[in-house]
């Protein structure tokens, strides 16, 4: 009754200026009123409630807004000015609130008037549990018994908050991935590789041909994470053809974008299994592990090379198998294999301690990863011996950043024709990891 009593008197206070104010609460039977479920999923129901109210063009006073739990439960007022929208038409938003959320029968949406009076709509609501009668009167008669009522409305409540979660998660994901593929494409300038200023070793594309492409592959990354979430199987080796259904899908779409060039081929892969693993990280947990994370791509990729190219004898079937029957070396399969060894030995490193990525940052990033990854790309435009020499130029960048060290690589780039697409891949992968690491994803 005192918690009652203070909600009053803090209604009052509002009315005292003539301002109506809206509130929102939950209608939670027995005791204690509130708890992590119910105070979760009311907070996700608060945030809702205010998108629906700006959107409504309702004004309310953020600054003055109280948001508090006390023995009545979750409580949340807020001063408005009716700009233009009569309390009646107001009112009726608020009922519209209710009525079209999942769980709109649990939630109380209430308009005080001016005189800190609640504005009533005069209709009366059906009892969410036995949909049968009047709410009011179920509880006049205590008809249901508040245990049978909270063992009903807490599993309700639970799913909707993971639901909500996991709608968040595998948004933030997709869009750190997309921001990840964009950022390396926009470093410029980059040996031998498509930028915004140069296409590079490349005559079949450019700057615009990698912006169409990622679009294309883009809707794809929320359905990448979606499956990771869902994904409950023992044998993480049965996600890798889940993985390669969308990857294949997303292909389709930059072959339709491109014109049939593969712009994106390899990164369609890695980041396909990032985005999975971190989707199967957060449905375990609420921070992301690198050790959990890389265990998780280590179990999906297990054997990968032997059972895709050690034992494979099909020359021509991609340019991978070419080269690792050639030159017995794993490219992205490896990578993916090792759980992103490159990505985390070398590649990280760089952006340690790093608050904000910098292009310097980037370069530095790129070369230490260039250094060390035994890229296929440049492989299968030349030899072991100018790869070789290529990764030397990146170790003499690397250590001794110069203008003069920097063009010498992009120079030996330009006149040997090669591209190390694989490396571009694994920075954009990096780039990604770096920014789950370093962002409030939960």
């Amino acid at each position: 009754m005192e918690a009652r009593d203070h909600r009053a008197i803090l209604k009052s206070q509002i009315s005292f200026r003539g301002l109506p104010s809206l509130s929102l609460t939950l209608n939670i039977p027995g005791y204690p009123k509130s708890n992590l479920t119910v105070k979760t999923f009311f907070d996700y129901c608060l945030r809702d409630f205010k998108y629906f109210l700006k959107a409504r063009l309702i004004d309310i006073l953020d600054a003055e807004a109280i948001e508090m739990g006390d023995a009545a439960g979750d409580f949340y007022l807020v001063p408005c000015h009716p700009e233009g929208l009569t309390l009646d038409q107001i009112k009726q938003h608020c009922e519209s609130f209710e009525q079209n959320h999942p769980l709109g029968r649990f939630i109380d949406a209430d308009l005080n008037d001016p005189s800190g009076n609640t504005v009533s709509s005069g209709k009366s609501k059906i009892c969410f549990f036995c949909l049968e009668r009047e709410a009011i009167e179920c509880r006049r008669e205590n008809a249901h018994k508040p245990e049978e009522l909270r063992a009903f409305m807490f599993p309700k409540m639970a799913s909707f908050s993971r639901q909500q979660r996991e709608t968040e998660i595998v948004k933030r994901l997709s869009s750190l991935a997309l921001q990840a593929i964009l950022t390396e494409i926009s470093l410029t300038p980059k040996p031998g590789l498509v930028d915004k200023l140069s296409s590079g070793s490349h005559t079949d594309m450019n700057f615009a041909t990698f912006l169409h492409s990622t679009a294309a592959i883009s809707p794809w990354f929320c359905e990448l994470v979606q499956a990771g979430f869902a994904f409950e199987e023992a044998n993480l080796t049965s996600a890798l053809p889940l993985i390669r259904r969308i990857g294949l899908q997303m292909e389709a779409a930059m072959n339709k974008a491109t014109q049939n060039i593969n712009t994106q081929k390899g990164i369609i892969f890695l980041m396909g299994l990032a985005l999975f693993s971190c989707g199967k990280l957060f449905s375990q947990g609420e921070n992301f592990n690198i050790i959990e994370f890389r265990a998780i791509l280590l179990g999906i990729c297990r054997n990968l090379v032997r059972n895709e190219l050690t034992e494979s004898s099909q020359s021509g079937k991609s340019h991978g198998t070419d080269i690792f029957l050639k030159y017995r070396f794993g490219g992205a399969r490896a990578e993916a294999e090792s759980g992103f060894e490159t990505v985390f030995k070398y590649g990280l490193p760089q952006l340690e301690g790093i608050a904000e990525i910098r292009e310097q940052d980037l370069i530095n990033c790129f070369l230490a990863v260039a250094a060390n990854n035994n890229d296929t790309n440049i492989l299968y435009r030349s030899n072991p011996d100018v790869l070789t020499k290529f990764q030397e130029l990146c170790k003499i960048a690397l250590n001794d950043f110069s203008t003069s060290n920097y063009i010498a690589l992009i120079d030996f780039c330009k006149t040997e024709n090669i591209s190390p697409g694989g490396s571009a891949d694994l920075l954009a992968v990096t780039i990604f990891v770096w920014s789950v690491i370093n962002t409030d994803i939960v």
